[in-house]
């Protein structure tokens, strides 16, 4: 036997070499293509299109399938940059197709000074929104060239004002004595010439004036409900106390309201007050608001009151009730069912109380046939009766218990009141003094009030304000009037401020007295305006008051708690 040389077996080479081997393979190959696309970038950097390398035969297919994802450079960034106005293209076609709209043309630009907005997009179109969304600014509201009118009694009154006032606190002799005459007498001391003084010391002190009866020095009469109970009793133990002072004042009061209505009937009064300690009525002449007959308005009122008022067969109407026009009057007279809640007035008549009570009988009667004894009876009768009064009394004290009447329904109104008792409390603070007349003309037993001003100066967030404080009866017309007096005397700017009667307010509320009908409509036109202010042309007030109060339009008729005047005009709130 010859002797073999050994065989060395081959080395074994592990799995994990061969893919390191592999991927060096790989990565030198992706190093090769990379150098390989720069230098071609590096040779034509103008063009803006991505030269690839042809496969080769000697690539293989390995390395042209794999490449490195992350890979950055700058042909990839200018494709991207190619391809992205494609893609806002693309986004906006697809916009303009959810939302169902035809996409605009694309128009090619020539000019380079050409508006860009012809290309629309949505990029372009939030753009313009957001424009249009910072330019408008908020609308200030603008004012009016009127003041509303307001029939509430004010209890004070403040005007203030950036610059001082034309007047001041201090009155000369003859300012006074001017201003109390041309109240006295009604004249417009500002458009007729006179030889008075009308300076606007002289014209302020004019429109401070009321007249007022009774007027009792140790009693504060206006409001009625104002002041220390104990301290008002002590000083009127006098008159609660005597029955003789008691009844000439009740003289002298029925006197002055019979003067004052026969003014206001004659067209030489366009309104007055009457405040009692538990209500107030309004009587306004005929051609005021536009109504062509002498009305009143009074709140509030009670269940009781109204059954009075039925019981003299007086008309009224309660324009502030819910629920529609009501005869209110009937269903007070606690003989009405619950349910009878509407009623026409020209269905009244005087035998309605025998009416109910035969219904009354003949129920008794159906109710005694079918077995149910008699105190079985009256038990149902007085909870029926107690259901109906509690829902006749639910308004009652309130700015909905307001009545109104007009024509001879306000003069029977007159009549009721100047013979009633229960105007005068019995008890109480006020106890025996007759309610409190208060009006812009001078009547029988009148007393000439002047209200109380205060001038003073306000700094609010080191802002200086000139103010000027009004104390007393304050009447429709003092607000209207010193406006038109600060307007002529070159203020232009200023603020009002007002502390009003609550119980009073219903009163505006109401607007004409009488719910929106074809009589009012009528009474809106022109000509009956005009008639009205040639028939009240002797009631005391100027030209441009007159034309504010007799105004048909209801709805400059407002409360107002706060004025403003400025260049704009006239605001309130």
């Amino acid at each position: 036997m010859t002797d073999t040389k050994p065989v060395d077996p081959p080395e074994w080479i592990h799995p994990d070499q061969i893919m390191e081997m592999h991927r060096l393979k790989v990565k030198k190959r992706a190093l090769q293509a990379r150098m390989n696309r720069s230098k071609v970038d590096h040779d034509k950097p103008s063009l803006n299109i991505s030269i690839e390398k042809s496969p080769s035969k000697s690539d293989s297919p390995l390395s042209q399938k794999r490449k490195n994802p992350f890979l950055k450079n700058d042909s990839i960034k200018r494709s991207r940059e190619e391809v992205t106005p494609e893609l806002d293209a693309s986004c906006d076609s697809v916009l303009f197709e959810l939302m169902k709209l035809k996409p605009p043309e694309s128009k090619k630009v020539f000019l380079h000074n050409e508006d860009s907005s012809s290309n629309l997009s949505f990029s372009s179109v939030l753009s313009k929104l957001e424009l249009h969304e910072r330019v408008p600014e908020p609308e200030v509201p603008k004012g009016e060239p009127y003041i509303p009118m307001d029939w509430t009694l004010n209890t004070k009154m403040r005007f203030m004002s950036p610059k001082p006032f034309a007047w001041n606190g201090k009155l000369k002799t003859s300012e006074q004595a001017s201003g109390t005459t041309g109240f006295v007498r009604c004249l417009d001391t500002g458009e007729q010439q006179t030889t008075l003084d009308t300076s606007p010391n002289a014209r302020f002190h004019q429109c401070c004036l009321v007249w007022q009866h009774p007027s009792l020095p140790w009693l504060d009469l206006y409001p009625r409900s104002a002041g220390k109970v104990s301290a008002s009793l002590a000083s009127n133990s006098a008159v609660s106390n005597n029955q003789f002072i008691k009844d000439a004042l009740f003289s002298e009061w029925s006197e002055s309201f019979r003067s004052l209505f026969h003014l206001l009937r004659a067209g030489q009064c366009p309104y007055f007050y009457v405040c009692a300690n538990t209500f107030t009525v309004l009587f306004r002449a005929a051609g005021i608001c536009g109504i062509s007959e002498v009305h009143a308005l009074l709140t509030p009122t009670t269940r009781g009151f109204r059954q009075s008022l039925k019981q003299q067969d007086i008309e009224y109407t309660m324009p502030l009730r819910m629920g529609g026009k009501r005869r209110s009057d009937v269903t007070d007279s606690g003989c009405d069912t619950f349910d009878s809640t509407t009623y026409n007035p020209e269905d009244a008549n005087p035998d309605y109380n025998t009416d109910d009570n035969d219904d009354d009988d003949a129920k008794d009667n159906l109710l005694e046939s079918l077995g149910i004894e008699d105190s079985e009876i009256k038990r149902i009768n007085k909870c029926q009766k107690r259901i109906v009064m509690d829902k006749e009394s639910e308004v009652d004290a309130s700015k909905q218990s307001l009545i109104f009447v007009k024509g001879v329904e306000a003069q029977a109104l007159f009549n009721f009141l100047i013979n009633c008792k229960s105007a005068i409390a019995i008890t109480g603070a006020l106890a025996g003094v007759p309610p409190t007349l208060l009006a812009p003309v001078a009547f029988h037993g009148a007393t000439l009030k002047p209200l109380k001003v205060r001038e003073s100066i306000v700094r609010i967030e080191n802002d200086k304000f000139y103010s000027l404080e009004i104390n007393g009866p304050i009447l429709p017309h003092v607000l209207p009037s010193l406006c038109f007096l600060m307007r002529s005397s070159q203020l232009e700017k200023f603020s009002v401020s007002c502390a009003q009667l609550s119980s009073t307010k219903s009163f505006t509320d109401a607007k004409h007295g009488s719910e929106s009908s074809t009589e009012d409509k009528e009474n809106e036109n022109k000509p009956q305006s005009v008639f009205g202010k040639e028939n009240l042309s002797d009631c005391g007030l100027t030209g441009e008051l007159l034309s504010h109060f007799c105004n048909s339009d209801r709805t400059r008729i407002k409360v107002v708690e706060s004025l403003k005047y400025s260049s704009e005009g006239y605001t309130w709130s």
